[in-house]
């Protein structure tokens, strides 16, 4: 009889194999999983810190037309367009 419970050496190398398996499926999961948690966690920044950047990097001069545009663009928004409305009825609106 045997020594042990698996005494044949076929069935201990299957066994052996088995288990090299399981560990280098597991050693993949586990590479996998750090992955996909790094790249969740690195996000790219949005469209205007990405801008701001960009815009820092550059020397005064450079970037003195980007920031004049960016300004004249801001103004124009802060202004109230105009509205049509009749002459007639310049009084008649709520104050």
């Amino acid at each position: 009889m045997g020594h042990g419970r698996h005494a044949d050496p076929r069935c201990r190398g299957r066994v052996v194999t088995a288990l090299i398996i399981v560990i280098v499926v597991i050693a993949v999961a586990v590479v996998v999983g750090v992955g996909v948690m790094m790249v969740s966690r690195r996000r790219r920044p949005d469209g205007v810190a990405a801008f701001q950047r960009h815009i820092d990097a550059l020397s005064p001069e450079a970037r003195r037309p980007v920031v004049d545009q960016v300004q004249q663009l801001e103004g124009d928004a802060e202004q109230p367009k105009p509205v049509d409305r009749p002459e007639d009825d310049e009084g008649a609106g709520p104050q």
